[in-house]
């Protein structure tokens, strides 16, 4: 029986990087599912890049731990791969189809995989299926490719600002200026717990109710992220001098 599927959190995008480095095994294999195309992928870890840039001696041993070309980097980086998902759809036949072939090829007594679900949160949020709906069925897709894999399924949610949503088709969907002012506080949004949002129980339409009167959309009751998660997830908080020890 696998292991229990886990959120880890906090990570920014480069700790996350950091994080899988060093606690990767020479006897198993990682795959990050990016929910994002490679092009945004790489914007974002120039600005968790540029955000961290402030935190001298963390920052300095990351870097160097992440670019420096030792034999513990050169032999695990060949184990981990990347796999990028830049709409909800894609993600969904990604995780069906891993799964299958999962199925086909996975021998018993093998080292366990490792499965990433990276920014599952922001590649559903400009979409219909930010909801409490619509991030269920993802989260059970996972843990489902999870179950059929044997592999230990890790949830994260990399702290980054708000980007642009990359497909224009839910354009209308997203917050007017006025309903960001109602929620944003004076931090800034890279620093807000992306677990702690609030979403719809059901699927958001893209027709939204009082737009003409610039009244907000109407979605009936709402509940956190987090309580949806919780459904299917443990959440491990990472100690940030522990990062070293593994997953276990």
């Amino acid at each position: 029986m696998p292991p229990s599927p886990i959120v880890l959190y906090p990570l920014t995008l480069l700790g996350l990087l950091h994080h899988t480095l060093i606690t990767q095994s020479s006897t198993t294999s990682t795959t990050l599912i990016i929910c994002s195309s490679r092009e945004t992928f790489l914007q974002d870890l120039l600005q968790s890049l540029q955000q961290n840039r402030s935190d001298d001696e963390d920052q300095d041993s990351t870097l160097q731990d992440l670019a420096t070309p030792s034999l513990h980097n050169l032999f695990t980086t060949r184990h981990i791969k990347l796999a990028f998902c830049a709409s909800v759809q894609a993600l969904l036949a990604y995780l069906t189809a891993y799964g299958r072939e999962g199925l086909t090829h996975s021998v018993e007594g093998q080292a366990k995989p490792r499965l990433f679900l990276v920014n599952a949160l922001a590649l559903h949020a400009p979409t219909p299926s930010f909801s409490a709906q619509g991030l269920s069925r993802a989260f059970a897709a996972a843990t489902e490719t999870a179950l059929n894999t044997n592999a230990l399924l890790c949830v994260v949610e990399c702290q980054v600002k708000l980007r642009k949503a990359e497909n224009d088709d839910y354009e209308d969907t997203n917050m007017s200026n006025a309903d960001e002012n109602d929620q944003v506080s004076e931090k800034s949004e890279g620093e807000r717990d992306p677990w702690e949002q609030e979403v719809s129980i059901l699927n958001v339409s893209s027709r939204r109710f009082g737009s003409n009167s610039g009244e907000r959309a109407w979605a009936g009751r709402t509940v956190k992220t987090r309580s949806i998660a919780e459904r299917w997830f443990l959440f491990q908080e990472l100690d940030a001098n522990k990062t070293r020890e593994g997953l276990g």
